[in-house]
């Protein structure tokens, strides 16, 4: 009854301040000669202190109130400055700013810091810039996050070392991942998508904790990462980076940037090769697959050079991959299936297309169309289990945008289609249950169809109130209507302190064996219920930014805290019974809290440090018995320190991270390969040298410096294809030491 009411709530607050207006502000975007939006550019009123700069997408906005004289003053350094006459307060300005030949010889560097807060969104949204990603070694997606806090890469299966990123202690299922902002990660591409992406492809990283946008669907429950793929490089023909490990795993990546006509262009090659076979604590497991890999990646841009017309994008990816991992003496070849040596194979291939085209009809109007699609073809082992799995993922959103006075209303229609064909073909060793479709034991057939309608408006008030209020419907073709209303609110508490808070709901669809492919590994019985419903939860959060600005220190002190509260979750049991998992349906309490809170320092602009903690409460309560979910760790602090000295030719990295204890699975019935059902502290040092040699950068890097390893990870190793068999209590690192060297190349 409670959450009924407060769902009710957020629907008639979500849709009330669509009709309200106030005082006007003025939008703008500034550009160079080229076009290109620039970043930091003050902008001021004349004869006034009043004065605002631009964003990272070169944009502006700056109140009118109390100016009696509508004139801009926009001034940059390496540019003439600009006097703007504003005569219509209702439309966008467009302002290029133009670089004297006088001026040609001076060397414009942007002192971009490598992750930051930006304070011009409603949303708390923390940015990950390419200059962070090279402070670590970010083979993939899944290793960008060694300097944050906020999301946490975990290994959900040690053989395939297949990972997740878990945002509030929960599971990376939980929080929306797009690519250049269109949700195409899901179904069977969601488990290895956060490995497919290699480091250097990534211009930037969004990450949202909490409730996003209503915009690209109602998923992103505990939070929202979106990364944004590298496009076209005017000042980078050719890119190469090659690295290798201590494992020996080696890595290539290649970009090549070309123009043709008036299309930018930029074609991208990846391969992995295998690493050495490797058993330090000599389980006769390797301690990481063998991966080989290959990927293609081209994106096209056109239009758009003065913030007005067509503008079309188009991205094309390919990737095939395959990891064999297992006991030291199994052979793909001969081994494969078998019951008398235990090895896993994951071979897949994953083509995917996105298309984004949008036309500002002039600078109020605006009509976008974003189209994607994404096949999944997968064949695999797991030990004597069989899996394979066949995907078809399309997406398609029409969206206009309207601004109007001081809001900024964005409505649109979207579908989204998955058609998921799974077949499990089982072990005869124990007796599992899997669940009858049309028919076929072991087959999961899922055809799925979500049609949404949404609107979205963005109002500002007084200049440092911003208010989102968003709401959409959909229509699932299985489980019928959902209604999503989200509030998200800014305040600007002074200039240096900004309190941001966020209430909402978000649902979805489970997809079990991709999201929770371990259970594969299990010798144990699976049971499923027949009725599995959408799971569904309540977010409310509140984070508060303070920076302080010393002579020669820069300070910021964030704090958040967070509630995400289930309605319906979908967790496999592993505890109640230790031969049994059970999946099914959880409606009663079940719930995540956290409070982080983050100090950085900035000291000369060259060092830099920060100190943050993470505290996280994660728990169901079964017959008011509170039960901690397994592998989360209460306690999380980061340290990290980077250094580089003013002639920017070198530069050093380092991060600790220290966790807490964990809950570990349920093992205690069968005595003989029990554990404790606690796991240890641990403490994870990374470090890294990188020096700058003209266009030639060399890196060198340790992970796990401290060498800290779980002990056994995988429970009766010796006998891996009875019931005790059990790789599911991975709570730490299990490779040991890894050093590191690479090179990147830009011409």
């Amino acid at each position: 009854m409670k959450k009924t009411i407060i769902q009710t709530l957020l629907v008639i607050f979500s849709i009330l301040p669509f009709i309200i207006t106030a005082q006007t502000n003025i939008k703008g975007i500034v550009l160079d000669n080229e076009y290109n939006r620039l970043m930091n550019v003050s902008v001021h009123w004349i004869n006034t202190n009043i004065g605002t700069i631009t964003n990272t997408n070169g944009e502006f906005e700056i109140t009118t109130n109390d100016v009696s004289e509508k004139i801009l003053i926009i001034s940059f350094i390496g540019f003439e400055n600009d006097t703007i006459q504003v005569t219509d307060q209702n439309s966008e300005l467009i302002i290029q700013l133009k670089n004297p030949n006088n001026l040609n010889a001076i060397e414009l560097t942007e002192n971009k810091q490598g992750a930051y807060i930006d304070n011009t969104k409603t949303i708390k949204t923390e940015i990950i810039t390419k200059e962070e990603l090279t402070k670590a070694a970010c083979c993939d997606l899944a290793g960008c996050f060694e300097t944050q806090i906020s999301v946490e890469s975990k290994t959900t299966n040690i053989i395939t070392n297949t990972k997740e990123l878990s945002i509030l202690g929960l599971s990376g299922a939980y929080n929306h991942i797009l690519i250049d902002g269109v949700p195409i990660v899901n179904g069977a591409n969601y488990t290895y998508g956060v490995s497919s992406i290699p480091g250097t492809l990534i211009k930037e990283i969004f990450i949202s904790q909490g409730l996003a946008s209503v915009l690209q669907g109602p998923e992103s429950i505990t939070g929202q990462i979106n990364i944004i793929l590298k496009e076209h490089q005017k000042n980078e023909r050719l890119f190469l980076n090659l690295y290798t490990n201590s494992f020996l795993n080696k890595q290539l990546n290649l970009d090549y940037n070309f123009k043709i006509k008036k299309w930018l262009g930029i074609a991208s090659i990846h391969t992995t090769q295998p690493a050495n076979k490797v058993d330090h604590n000599d389980d006769n497991f390797l301690d990481l697959p063998q991966t080989t890999k290959y990927a293609f990646y081209n994106k096209w841009i056109n239009g758009l050079k003065n913030g007005q017309g067509l503008y079309t994008s188009i991205s094309l990816r390919y990737l095939n991959e395959k990891r064999v991992g297992g006991q030291m003496d199994f052979n793909e070849e001969t081994d494969k299936g078998s019951n008398l040596i235990y090895g896993q194979i994951i071979h897949f291939s994953q083509p995917e297309a996105i298309l984004k085209t949008s036309y500002n009809f002039n600078n109020r109007n605006a009509l976008s169309l974003q189209s994607a699609i994404s096949k999944h073809n997968q064949n695999s082992f797991f030990g004597s289990t069989e899996y394979s799995s066949n995907q078809l993922n399309h997406y398609t959103k029409l969206s206009y945008k309207l601004n109007w006075k001081t809001h900024q209303t964005r409505t649109g229609l979207d579908f989204k289609h998955l058609k998921l064909n799974e077949k499990i073909t089982l072990n005869n060793f124990v007796n599992q249950t899997l669940p009858y479709n049309r028919g076929y034991a072991g087959e999961y057939l899922k055809n799925e169809n979500i049609s949404g309608m949404f609107i979205e408006n963005m109002f500002k008030w007084k200049n440092n109130i911003e208010l989102i209020t968003g709401f959409r419907m959909d229509y699932h073709n299985t489980h019928g209507i959902f209604y999503t209303p989200r509030i998200l609110l800014r305040y600007d508490l002074s200039e240096n302190t900004t309190l941001r808070a966020n209430i909402g709901k978000g649902w979805r669809t489970i997809n079990l064996f991709t999201e929770h492919v371990q259970i594969l590994s299990s010798n144990r019985e699976i049971k499923i219920a027949d009725n599995l419903k959408p799971e569904e939860a309540i977010n409310f959060g509140v984070n508060l930014l303070h920076a302080i600005y010393l002579e020669n220190i820069e300070l910021q002190l964030i704090t958040d805290f967070y509630i995400t509260d289930f309605s319906n979750q979908i967790f496999p049991d592993y505890h109640s019974n230790s031969d049994i998992i059970n999946i099914e349906n959880f409606e009663e309490k079940s719930k995540s809290q956290s409070f982080q809170i983050e100090l950085g320092a900035e000291i000369k602009g060259q060092l830099g440090l920060k100190i943050a903690y993470n505290y996280l409460d994660v728990f169901r309560l079964i017959d008011n018995e509170k039960f901690n979910l397994p592998f989360i760790a209460n306690h999380h602090i980061l340290h990290t320190l980077s250094y580089q000295p003013l002639n920017k030719d070198w530069f050093f990295d380092l991060n600790l991270h220290w966790f807490g204890e964990k809950r570990l699975i349920n093992t205690h019935e069968h005595t003989d390969h029990s554990h404790d059902e606690t796991s240890d502290p641990y403490s994870v040092l990374n470090a890294q040298f990188t020096k700058k040699i003209s266009n030639f950068e060399l890196y060198i890097g340790c992970e796990n410096i401290l060498n800290f390893t779980q002990e056994n990870p995988i429970l009766n190793w010796d006998n891996p294809f009875s019931r005790d068999f059990n790789i599911l209590n991975i709570w730490g690192p299990t490779k040991g030491r890894e050093a590191y060297i690479g090179i990147r190349l830009t011409i």
